[in-house]
């Protein structure tokens, strides 16, 4: 990964607030915010907070950093006059490739969401970015919290499930010098597939569409169209022209 003038490699996260899996109702939000770890610099951390009805945003977003030790981030970089942003995250060397742990997966399906996500970020028209599926895994994803032992690189990009602490829905961390990232998907809330808004639950191919423009090191954007504005309004599993834009910028 390269860090030029951008800030260092980008992890991503998504989190909720409740300790115990809550319906998504339509009263509910869900916002973003970044962070970088409290003990280790190199790696950094994008939230998306699941707010339900009448909590506090603000609080929200300070638990879910806390909750995966980290500390609000600097703003991230964004060239003048665009939509879209960069984490930091720039990877030169492709494909990126990343592999799938089913244990304990809550719905049928998930490995064709993830896998689902890989072509639309690797077929950009003018983007040299590729990413790749490299199979199934037993390891748990080495950089999530709650691997066994300490955060650590194992040099493998993997996705997979665990028992998030703190009701965080999702968690993806990088690191830069070690090129890294691995995610994980709690497995106290309720997922649906097929790309489909369902209530009462989260359509996981639109998370890990999202997710993989940060791991491809992508921020977030202010065009309300667009798959890395940092909020899920709903199932969204294409990319818009913003996020197109911000690929071909970056690479």
């Amino acid at each position: 990964m390269k860090q030029g003038m951008r800030a260092m490699a980008g992890a991503v996260a998504l989190a909720g607030l409740l300790a115990t899996a809550a319906p998504a109702t339509a009263k509910d939000r869900v916002i973003a915010v970044d962070g970088v770890s409290k003990a280790d610099a190199d790696r950094r951390v994008e939230i998306l907070v699941h707010v339900p009805e009448g909590a506090n945003a603000d609080a929200a977003a300070e638990r879910a950093l806390a909750g995966q030790g980290a500390k609000k981030a600097p703003p991230p970089e964004q060239p003048q006059e665009s939509s879209y942003s960069f984490t930091g995250l720039e990877w030169d060397v492709f494909p990126v490739v990343q592999n799938y742990n089913g244990a304990g997966e809550r719905v049928g399906g998930a490995q064709s969401a993830l896998t689902n996500t890989l072509p639309d970020w690797s077929n950009v028209s003018g983007s040299n970015y590729r990413t790749s599926f490299g199979g199934t895994t037993t390891r748990c994803p080495s950089l999530v919290r709650e691997c066994p032992g300490a955060q650590r690189n194992d040099r493998y990009n993997d996705v997979g499930w665990a028992r998030l602490q703190n009701g965080t829905l999702g968690v993806t961390w990088s690191t830069s010098g070690t090129d890294e990232a691995d995610m994980a998907i709690n497995t106290r809330y309720a997922w649906n597939t097929g790309c489909r808004a369902v209530s009462g639950s989260f359509d996981l191919e639109s998370v890990f569409l999202h997710e993989n423009g940060h791991v491809a090191g992508l921020g977030h954007s202010t065009d309300t169209n667009a798959v890395m504005y940092p909020s899920y309004q709903t199932a969204r599993c294409s990319l818009a022209a913003d996020d197109q834009a911000g690929m071909a910028a970056l690479y």
